[in-house]
C-alpha cells in the first residue's frame, strides 16, 4: 500500500514524471497537482542524472513552483496558470526568461520547455467560476 501512496505523492502531487520519449529521466515532466486544501508540497527524486526537485506553495490565487532539473537533462514544466501572461520566472515574464521556451496552454497549465537548472515560477491560478 505504501507504494501507491508514494506514487500518488511523487507522480501526482509533486508532478515528477519520466517522459517516455527519452531514456531514464533524460527527459522529465513536472506536472504538479495543486488540489484541495493543500497549501504546499516539497519532493525530490534522486535520478541517475541527479536530483530532481519539485516544490510548490499555494497562497490564495497565487502559486510559486520551484523546480530543479539536473545536468544533461531537459524538462517540460506544466505551470498551473490562468494564462501564459500571468507566469513569471525569477521575477521576469517566463516567456522572456533565458533558457525557457513557452510551448502552449494545455487546459489550466502553461507549458514550458527548459534545460538543466534551478527555476522559480510564480503565477495566478485560474478562477474557479
Amino acid at each position: 500500500m505504501l507504494g501507491q501512496i508514494n506514487e500518488w505523492f511523487f507522480h501526482d502531487l509533486a508532478g515528477i514524471q519520466d517522459d517516455p520519449s527519452g531514456p531514464g529521466f533524460k527527459k522529465i515532466i513536472i506536472k504538479p497537482a495543486v488540489v484541495g486544501d493543500l497549501t504546499w508540497v516539497k519532493a525530490s527524486y534522486d535520478s541517475i542524472s541527479g536530483k530532481i526537485v519539485s516544490e510548490w506553495k499555494h497562497d490564495g490565487p497565487s502559486v510559486t513552483l520551484h523546480v530543479v532539473i539536473p545536468t544533461n537533462t531537459t524538462a517540460t514544466i506544466y505551470v498551473p496558470a490562468a494564462d501564459s501572461g500571468s507566469v513569471h520566472e525569477n521575477g521576469l515574464p517566463a516567456a522572456s526568461s533565458t533558457g525557457i521556451t513557452y510551448l502552449r496552454m494545455d487546459g489550466a497549465y502553461a507549458l514550458y520547455q527548459v534545460g538543466s537548472g534551478d527555476y522559480t515560477f510564480t503565477t495566478t491560478l485560474p478562477s474557479a467560476n
